[in-house]
This record gives C-alpha cells, sequence and structure tokens, in this order.
C-alpha cells in the first residue's frame, strides 16, 4: 500500500506525462496541419495522430483514475527527537517500615 505522499507524486507525475504528450502530438498535427506535409500520407498521418491523441488521453484518465482510488497507507508517527531508551520497570521498593 501506497503512502498518501507517494500517491500524490505518481498523480503529478501522471499530469506532467499526460501534458508533454499532449503538446508533442498538437505540434506535430499543427506542423502536418499547416502543410508541411501534403497529400493522402499527410491526411492518413494526421488522422492517425488525432486518433492517438485520442487514444493517450484515454490511457491517462484511466491512469490517474487509478492512482485516485488506491488507498493511503496511514502515514508512520513521528518519532521523538530524544533518544530510545527500553523500557525498565521500577526499582522494587520494600513496604515502609521493612529493614533492608
Amino acid at each position: 500500500m501506497a503512502t498518501q505522499e507517494q500517491i500524490e507524486a505518481a498523480r503529478r507525475t501522471i499530469e506532467q506525462l499526460r501534458d508533454q504528450h499532449a503538446n508533442d502530438v498538437r505540434k506535430l498535427i499543427g506542423l502536418l496541419e499547416s502543410g508541411a506535409m501534403k497529400g493522402e500520407a499527410a491526411d492518413k498521418l494526421i488522422k492517425d495522430c488525432q486518433a492517438w491523441e485520442a487514444a493517450y488521453k484515454n490511457v491517462f484518465r484511466r491512469a490517474l483514475a487509478l492512482v485516485e482510488s488506491t488507498p493511503a497507507r496511514p502515514e508512520p508517527a513521528t518519532t521523538s527527537t530524544e533518544p530510545f531508551t527500553p523500557w525498565q520497570p521500577p526499582p522494587f521498593l520494600p513496604p515502609d517500615g521493612a529493614r533492608r
């Protein structure tokens, strides 16, 4: 089970990859649509890129949903700043009036 911090880090990474991918694909589609390539091959490539973009949007959406549905393990208890000393029973004291 992941901690809430790990879940948040995974979510941020997925969002970053999603945004980076979307920008790259949109730039490629824009380049093709501006006439960098012409003809049937360019038209087919544009359609392929648009399908690729739609498919990856779905992949990132599912990945984010999975991360969001992951239960978080409780955070470990904070540690004390004092050094660890093992527990020791209190010293045995004889009852009042008893001689040692």
